[in-house]
């Protein structure tokens, strides 16, 4: 999807190609991959008549998301196709960023995992050891406490599906579509079934029932989009409002992604070194015990 729409931007946004024209030329790329395939099927679903939203949800070649086929789906309605893939692009830009950092951040711990492992089963070949049920129990649990750890890191380096739903808005809206409309398509950006998304939903009914803002996101209850209204400052207008607390929010969480990357390798290592006291313990004492005693 990521490099679908880089070449679709380069050729319909960048060089102003027309789009059933931009799509004729990435069907014709020289090699054949999920890219021309799917311009392929797009390009005849137009010629036939089609929206192109409606072309991007029937292609089976590459997932279109329910929140990229909202934004096309929308821009058509606006007529601005063009600032909508402008918007698609930088996101999923942002999300290949966010993927690289979590495979670049698990790198060094999953060293340090296997060498602790080998460790181990080194361990249990010198001493002779009999109880590998004990070995397999300390390995069973190390796994267990890195898998937790990995899921903590993913959280704190993930996606930050608030900002990306008030950046959608405040696209949105300076584009002239209506706030209720805004909020819920930014619905389909959080996820529907996901924490965000709920409150966005939620702030979409309200909205539409004349409910101020700070109201319909219920920002007494959440303390993060609380100082997220504090710091954009209310008084701003809607469009001002809801950039700022996009910035607000991507700032915060560009601080606990800082910290949480300062503390993986010391974390894992004290995770990986108790890990062997422990198997040193266990296994080497009563050598050198009995080493003693002789």
């Amino acid at each position: 999807m990521n490099e679908f729409t880089k070449a679709l931007y380069e050729l319909f946004v960048i060089e102003g190609i027309p789009l059933s024209m931009s799509l004729l030329i990435m069907k014709k790329k020289p090699k054949v991959n999920a890219v021309s395939k799917t311009a392929e099927f797009l390009y005849g679903a137009l010629e036939n008549g089609s929206l192109f939203s409606n072309a991007l949800k029937s292609c089976t070649v590459i997932h279109f998301d329910d929140a990229y086929i909202s934004f096309v789906s929308v821009a058509e309605k606006n007529g601005d196709l063009k600032t909508a893939l402008v918007y698609l692009k930088q996101k999923l830009e942002r999300e290949a960023d966010c993927k690289k950092k979590i495979r670049g951040a698990f790198i060094y711990p999953t060293f340090v995992i296997f060498l602790s492992v080998f460790a181990s089963v080194f361990i249990s070949i010198y001493t002779k050891t009999e109880d590998f049920a004990l070995l397999i129990k300390y390995v069973s649990v190390l796994i267990l406490v890195c898998i937790v750890l990995y899921f903590l890191i993913i959280r704190l380096l993930g996606e930050n599906k608030l900002f990306e739903a008030f950046t959608a808005v405040d696209f949105l809206l300076k584009n002239g579509i209506e706030l209720s409309e805004a909020v819920g398509c930014a619905v389909q950006i959080a996820g529907p079934s996901s924490k965000t998304g709920r409150i966005f939903e939620n702030a979409r009914i309200k909205l539409s029932y004349g409910m101020d803002l700070q109201n319909a996101f219920c920002v007494r209850n959440n303390a993060e989009l609380k100082e997220a209204f504090y710091y954009a400052d209310a008084g701003a207008g809607k469009n001002d409002l809801f950039a700022r607390i996009a910035a607000y929010l991507k700032s915060e969480k560009e601080k606990k992604r800082t910290v949480c990357l300062s503390l993986i390798e010391p974390l894992f290592i004290v995770v990986t070194g108790a890990f062997l006291l422990l198997l040193l313990m266990t296994f080497f004492m009563p050598l050198i015990n009995n080493i003693t005693l002789i």
